[in-house]
């Protein structure tokens, strides 16, 4: 780990702030099985009805389902909504 990963680390514990918002990691909640919510993201890499993958700090976050579509989207979130079946990063 870096030197500024390492500070920012200990100064998220010492303020007992969350790690997603001092090392800028991706927050993701996956709500039953239709709806996912991704924080902290970079960008979308691809879309369709059935995959939707997007970059983060930790890398390409893919999702597999059906009927996928986003719901919400801003600088900050990503709600995907539809039948979700998969979820890994790559």
């Amino acid at each position: 780990m870096n030197l500024i990963k390492s500070i920012k680390k200990g100064l998220s514990e010492g303020i007992e702030l969350p790690n997603e918002i001092i090392l800028n990691v991706p927050l993701i909640t996956i709500i039953g099985r239709s709806k996912i919510v991704i924080e902290n993201f970079k960008n979308i890499v691809q879309y369709s009805n059935e995959i939707i993958k997007i970059n983060t700090s930790c890398g390409v976050f893919k999702v597999a389902g059906k009927n996928l579509f986003l719901k919400e989207l801003n600088k900050n979130k990503i709600l995907i909504k539809g039948t979700l079946s998969q979820f890994e990063f790559i």
